[in-house]
């Protein structure tokens, strides 16, 4: 079983938001602990999110039709923010820190926070990465359907990988990763 780090109140985290309503959308934050819940296999804390990784667009577009935990005990909720009074992620950022902060504290899992940014950065691209090649075998799958003879169509597996490595092998080569190897996994 691989050990997590566990945290205190009061420490600066970097986290992975995720929601009960679109549990593959996760958003990377910084956030300080407020408090925390003890379990033996996964602690969870409640967070005070004080900075956002992406832009405003992509929060609009996402963040605010996310349920959150607040609670530790209570059910999944709307934070209570709406996205047209927002412009700028620091106008989003302060206003998750003024004095009634305690509205839009959210529940995270500690397998979803790290220390440093690095270390989120890592954890961020390893769960990305799992989502897309999830996405990638469903695609490859629909497209390679006989019956379906639209834009995305291909007539076989070995086509889609073709034209996947026509397209990504140059990003492949650059993380030092198999392709080949890359694309078996994803039968």
């Amino acid at each position: 079983m691989k050990k997590h780090r566990v945290f205190n109140k009061g420490e600066y985290v970097y986290c992975l938001l995720t929601s009960y309503t679109d549990p593959d959308m996760i958003i990377p934050v910084k956030g300080i602990i407020i408090d925390t819940k003890w379990d033996l296999v996964n602690p969870l804390y409640k967070i005070k999110i004080i900075k956002f990784y992406d832009n405003i667009n992509f929060l609009k577009k996402h963040f605010f039709d996310m349920l959150f935990k607040c609670s530790f005990d209570k059910r999944s909720k709307f934070l209570p923010l709406k996205a047209e009074n927002f412009s700028r992620v620091i106008d989003l950022e302060e206003r998750l820190n003024e004095k009634d902060s305690h509205r839009f504290h959210v529940i995270v899992e500690s397998v979803m926070c790290t220390k440093t940014s690095p270390e989120l950065k890592e954890l961020f691209n390893r769960v990305q990465f799992f989502l897309i090649s999830r996405n990638l075998k469903e695609i490859r799958e629909y497209s390679a359907r006989a019956f379906y003879k639209g834009p995305f169509s291909i007539d076989s597996i070995p086509e889609f990988n073709k034209r996947f490595k026509a397209g990504w092998e140059d990003k492949f080569k650059k993380e030092n990763l198999d392709i080949d190897k890359y694309l078996d996994t994803l039968s």
